[in-house]
């Protein structure tokens, strides 16, 4: 299913004009990517890239594309009609100078987003005459939150990847594996079901029932292996065709006491009652976590859930990044609307005893929102 480019350039170029930019530049970066729709390797360090591969957005008229000659093939991959290559030993200087003359700005406002290398943004205050810089990191963040149906497509497939993931990982947890052997057994199953990357270090971290409060959950040494009477926590995401999954479970290895089991029964309720009530406009952004709270107080747990979240952070959105705004704190009082994505991942930790997590991709309905991430709500005991 194809994405809607030119609505995105629109909603830019209107950001624009409500701002006075005259021109906005998008090095390789997570809104290069969502302008342009090429997959370049932006996750892993701007040092990868070439300060060459570049978007230049007018508020008016079509925008401009300048690749490194290594990134060259990348030129017909994309809906942007002009692209520019700078070819070996040639000067990015009088490139970006043409691209500007060719542009015909009428002022010099410039904003500036994510990976824009410092030399580039130098030959740009070259060729702008009278430039002044502004960030422009946070400027389709609005367009960003409401996914389009290619994007949920997308999106769905990750939730899927990350499905099958954890049920290849589950017969690995035996006695005497280790969270370390865990952790790099999620990140080969992902990348050999289809996963081009993950979207963060994954984790699978063990607090064994009877051990010694702290104040953090994860003290069980990272290189003794599993013993019965542990729970384990998983949070795990991956990348593939640009898009991420971020997704959590817990499981318990052996006999599994009554608190332990009522708790993780009472987190799966709470998830579930909660996004039963979840549609567009159905409530704010702030009441979701009250929301799960009332739950988890009900069942006699609230207090377990505060304990491990305790700003009232209740996940984020998600789409090319892992973690987008808004945020599901108190400090959002947007309404939910059609279409967000979201990441819930609410905890319980009883410090000591165990650490329990949930967390499931989202996809915000007009009368209901249905779950993408939707691996077995009742395994937990192994």
């Amino acid at each position: 299913m194809s994405l809607d480019f030119k609505r995105r350039l629109r909603g830019l170029q209107e950001r624009m004009a409500g701002l006075g930019l005259d021109l906005v530049v998008y090095g390789s970066c997570q809104n290069f990517q969502y302008l342009t729709g090429l997959l370049m390797d932006w996750r892993r360090g701007t040092d990868l890239g070439s300060g060459a591969n570049n978007v230049f957005v007018p508020r008016e008229g079509e925008p401009i594309l300048t690749l490194a000659e290594a990134s060259s093939e990348h030129a017909s991959r994309t809906w942007i009609g002009d692209v520019r290559v700078l070819e070996r030993g040639g000067s990015y200087g009088d490139l970006v100078r043409q691209v500007v003359s060719d542009l015909d700005l009428k002022g010099g406002r410039v904003g500036l987003g994510d990976h824009v290398w410092g030399s580039t943004t130098v030959e740009i205050a070259r060729a702008v005459k009278g430039a002044e810089f502004r960030s422009a990191e946070a400027l389709m963040d609005h367009l960003r939150m409401i996914k389009e149906p290619g994007e949920i497509a997308r999106l769905r497939r990750v939730a899927e990847l990350t499905d099958r993931v954890m049920e290849a990982v589950i017969p690995k947890i035996r006695e005497g594996v280790t969270q370390r052997e865990l952790e790099l057994e999620v990140e080969f199953q992902g990348r050999r079901l289809g996963a081009s990357d993950v979207s963060f270090p994954p984790t699978a971290g063990f607090v064994k029932s009877g051990s010694e409060a702290s104040s953090t959950p994860f003290t069980y040494p990272r290189k003794r292996g599993l013993v019965a009477g542990t729970s384990i926590a998983f949070d795990i995401g991956f990348v593939m065709d640009g898009y991420c999954s971020d997704f959590g479970r817990s499981f318990y290895f052996g006999p599994a006491g009554v608190e332990v089991r009522k708790g993780y029964e009472a987190l799966q309720q709470g998830v579930l009652e909660t996004v039963d009530k979840m549609h567009d406009g159905s409530m704010r952004v702030c009441d979701l976590f009250p929301a799960l709270e009332r739950v988890l107080d009900r069942l006699g747990y609230g207090d377990y859930l505060r304990a491990r979240l305790t700003t009232g952070n209740l996940g984020h959105q998600i789409g090319v990044e892992v973690h987008e705004p808004p945020w599901l704190s108190p400090a959002y009082d947007e309404p939910l609307r059609t279409n967000m994505v979201m990441a819930l991942e609410p905890k319980l930790w009883h410090a000591g005893e165990y650490y329990l997590r949930v967390e499931d991709i989202v996809r915000v309905g007009p009368r209901k929102t249905e779950f993408l991430t939707k691996f077995d709500r009742e395994l937990f005991q192994l």
